[in-house]
């Protein structure tokens, strides 16, 4: 008995609609591909672990050790300073349990000494629900280059770069999240008459007359002034066109004591990236929902975005509202911003437009 869904003895018309969806289905399958390739917030990659192969030595121990790590990478980069110490006691099962997968990347024995490296993907929305379980907003940076300015001054004196601890040791000061590329300025003749009369004009400052020969838009400006055993500084950066100051302040014994020095360095490194992941923060408890209009050409383009749609870790979700032969109508709820929301599809190959009030969204050509 020959069977009914033999492809031959299918109508012409059925036959069509099962290849646009065969077609379809295979695009999207290349498309997720491509996207989850991309950088995300939520992979954690090359994790290293080692230790000395005894007689108790088990590959799961190592594996465990990996999923801490990572764990504590994560909290390091999606989350402000003051919330990381939330999680800290979070049970290895616990953690296990908020992961898609995870895989070794390379595995070495070498001598009495195990070495592996790992790459653990978490489940955004597994992550998601833990944060807003305890009310906690959660930030999602890019990575971003910033011109690095400390600018320090001793007892109403300006020093000289090459004796300025923060500039010679800001590279060496290592904090878990590395959101931000700290390019340090070549010190300019040029620029010393001008910084000598910063300290009492510091709000007044044109920055850019120092940062816009580096041809980066990002800076951070960092005004260091030690006297009478404390240490004040006076931050200003600019993300993304986003400009914020901050004042910090630190008790300081002497100029030449390198541990405290050290501590402090390794806290303003902190506090800057405070600043930038704030300028990202996300807040899960109270999305956004904006209507879109999609002009497709066919039933693929319209797969592929819903696809985008599901791989966009902002995207709460979403409602197809209308469609006809050559728009779509979506209402999507997300977290954040419509400057977020557009940097993101720009990632999946979409324009986001505001066109006189009404969202119309693009394939980038």
């Amino acid at each position: 008995m020959k069977s009914f869904f033999n492809y031959k003895f299918l109508s012409p018309r059925l036959r069509e609609y099962i290849f646009i969806f065969l077609t379809a289905t295979i695009f999207s399958l290349i498309f997720i591909s491509k996207s989850l390739a991309e950088e995300n917030v939520f992979v954690i990659k090359n994790i290293k672990v080692n230790g000395i192969v005894d007689l108790n030595f088990t590959r799961d121990k190592y594996i465990n050790k990996a999923f801490l790590k990572s764990f504590d990478l994560l909290m390091s980069k999606i989350l402000l300073s003051k919330d990381i110490l939330k999680f800290k006691n979070l049970k290895l099962s616990e953690i296990k349990k908020l992961t898609k997968n995870f895989q070794i990347l390379s595995e070495n024995y070498k001598k009495d000494e195990y070495e592996a490296i790992y790459r653990i993907v978490y489940d955004h929305q597994k992550i998601k629900n833990l944060l807003i379980k305890k009310n906690i907003p959660y930030s999602q940076p890019k990575n971003i280059s910033v011109i690095f300015l400390p600018i320090l001054f001793i007892n109403d004196e300006l020093i000289s770069f090459n004796k300025n601890f923060f500039y010679n040791n800001w590279e060496n000061i290592d904090i878990k999240n590395d959101a931000i590329n700290f390019i340090l300025p070549i010190e300019d003749l040029d620029d010393i008459s001008k910084l000598e009369a910063i300290k009492n004009n510091f709000e007044n400052f044109n920055i850019l007359s120092l940062v816009n020969k580096y041809d980066v838009k990002n800076y951070v400006f960092s005004l260091i002034d030690f006297n009478n055993k404390k240490l004040n500084i006076h931050i200003k950066t600019s993300f993304d066109n986003n400009k914020i100051s901050k004042n910090v302040n630190y008790k300081l014994d002497s100029i030449d004591n390198v541990d405290q020095l050290n501590k402090i360095a390794e806290d303003l490194k902190m506090e800057i990236t405070d600043i930038w992941k704030k300028t990202n923060i996300i807040n899960l408890l109270m999305p956004l929902s904006i209507n879109i209009k999609f002009q497709h050409k066919n039933l693929i383009d319209l797969d592929k975005l819903k696809s985008s749609f599901k791989n966009i870790s902002i995207v709460k979700n979403y409602n197809l509202e209308e469609i006809n032969i050559n728009y779509s109508y979506f209402k999507i709820y997300y977290y954040g911003n419509p400057k977020k929301l557009k940097r993101e599809l720009t990632n999946f190959g979409y324009n986001l437009r505001d066109d006189q009030g009404q969202w119309e969204l693009y394939i980038n050509d």
